[in-house]
């Protein structure tokens, strides 16, 4: 015991004192995966209980709309395809924002250690089967760490003999040292992915992944209460701050002096920024002040979505460049189902949150993509739907966006609708059938 908490001890001093940390990261968990893998060649079969103990790793209780409304459903796609057994759920969490009952009704992960690699490999073996339910899993758009979480958690999880599986996952850009990770890692895990743009990715790096789909297309929201009764919802946030990085340093000398940083992120982590950064995001925010101004002229209230606590400072700084005042709806100050029903019963969403595309397009309203990577532009292609997306640098995309919403008639809308309604219904039997593929599996793996 003392030997195996001083591994874990100096593991994590690695961590924190290293000039790149993340590189260390990635190190450890593939560490930890060869490890399990080797011990698996003298380990005995697992014996499998009465109770079937599933763990799901994600992004959930940050604040993220979107990474909990995939939780939410999968923990409802669990108990009904597995209605008939004794089911215990367990959920791995990245903070403390749980303000929903379907979320709250499961158990939360208590690591063991305060270093992720070291907390998954003492907790894996208690667990039958381990999903990853976050939708951002194979890039490094974000963080390499959480990317590593994620991928070599299922990797970790097969190898102490779970059942492994990323569930309706996407992929873009990731750095050497992921890309290595992951091809790393490609045959330990069953992986859908949600749309046939990652799949091709993935493919391409040997991880064969089965076509999937988003796990949120099937969440139905409430009713939109105070609000105007015609009005848009703006979903922006900052596309220029990430990834992310881990800096303990400059996170004890903060700590030490007492001083907050407008760019930590978590207790280790710091966004990315610079003066470019900086330039960008401000022609970014006076774009959707644009849409906001034009849109009101046309007697449409705008009405700013924080879909992730973070973007609330994204929507207060774009309503200052605003002469009228705008209603916020804000993730954390608002409830989840607050912040779904102002997409969902909007008259349009203008969006770069990818889970506003998806909660718009899934109620019938029309949405259009700013776009800050290829997975709003996948989303679009994948429906059918052209036309209704711009990138997040096109200094016009303001004034293109109204354009394009004024310029779309009424057959164009119908026949955007019917694109739309043909789409979500694939997307949901897609998931529906990713559960059947996921119960028939799991059949299968207790029996060999």
């Amino acid at each position: 015991m003392t030997s195996s908490f001083n591994h874990r001890l100096a593991r994590h001093l690695r961590f924190l004192s290293a000039a790149e940390p993340d590189s260390v990261f990635l190190d450890d968990m593939q560490q930890l995966i060869d490890d399990a893998r080797t011990a698996a060649c003298e380990r005995p079969p697992r014996r499998r209980g009465d109770v079937l103990r599933v763990l799901l790793l994600g992004y959930v209780g940050a604040g993220n709309t979107g990474a909990d409304l995939r939780a939410i459903e999968i923990i409802r796609q669990l108990r009904r395809i597995f209605a008939g057994r004794a089911l215990d759920i367990t959920l791995f969490t990245c903070g403390e924002l749980i303000d929903h009952p379907v979320l709250a009704s499961v158990t939360r992960f208590q690591p063991e250690s305060l270093y992720v690699p070291d907390a998954l490999d003492a907790a894996l073996p208690r667990f039958d089967v381990v999903l990853n339910v976050e939708g951002s899993t194979y890039t490094s758009k974000f963080s390499d760490a959480l990317a590593g979480m994620l991928i070599g958690g299922v990797a970790l999880a097969a190898a102490h003999g779970a059942l492994a599986c990323a569930y309706g996952v996407d992929a873009g850009a990731m750095t050497p040292r992921l890309t290595r990770f992951a091809a790393a890692n490609a045959t330990d895990a069953l992986v859908f992915c949600r749309s046939s743009g990652a799949s091709r990715q993935l493919d391409a790096l040997g991880i064969a992944p089965r076509a999937g789909a988003d796990t949120a297309w099937r969440f139905r929201a409430g009713a939109a209460d105070d609000l105007p009764p015609s009005f848009a919802a703006l979903c922006p946030n900052n596309p220029y701050w990430w990834p992310v990085r881990t800096d303990a340093r400059r996170a004890y000398l903060l700590d030490g002096a007492d001083v907050e940083s407008p760019l930590r992120h978590g207790p280790l982590t710091f966004h990315t920024w610079d003066e470019e950064r900086a330039r960008r995001f401000a022609a970014y925010k006076a774009g959707f002040a644009t849409v906001a101004a034009g849109l009101r002229a046309q007697g449409i209230e705008p009405v700013l979505v924080a879909m992730e606590r973070l973007d609330l400072a994204v929507c207060d700084e774009i309503a200052a460049l605003l002469p009228f005042p705008l209603r916020i709806v804000a993730r954390g100050r608002d409830s989840l189902d607050a912040v779904a029903a102002a997409v969902a019963h909007a008259r349009c969403v203008v969006t770069t949150r990818y889970h506003a595309a998806v909660l718009a397009i899934a109620h019938g309203v029309p949405a259009v993509g700013v776009s800050m990577d290829s997975r709003i532009d996948r989303l679009f292609d994948d429906a059918g739907v052209h036309g209704w997306t711009f990138s997040c640098d096109d200094p016009l995309f303001g004034a293109r966006v109204l354009e394009h919403l004024a310029s779309c008639g009424a057959a164009e809308r119908r026949s955007l609708r019917d694109a739309c309604e043909r789409f979500v219904a694939t997307q949901r039997q897609c998931f529906d059938e990713m559960g059947l593929t996921l119960r028939d599996t799991l059949d299968a793996f207790v029996e060999s």
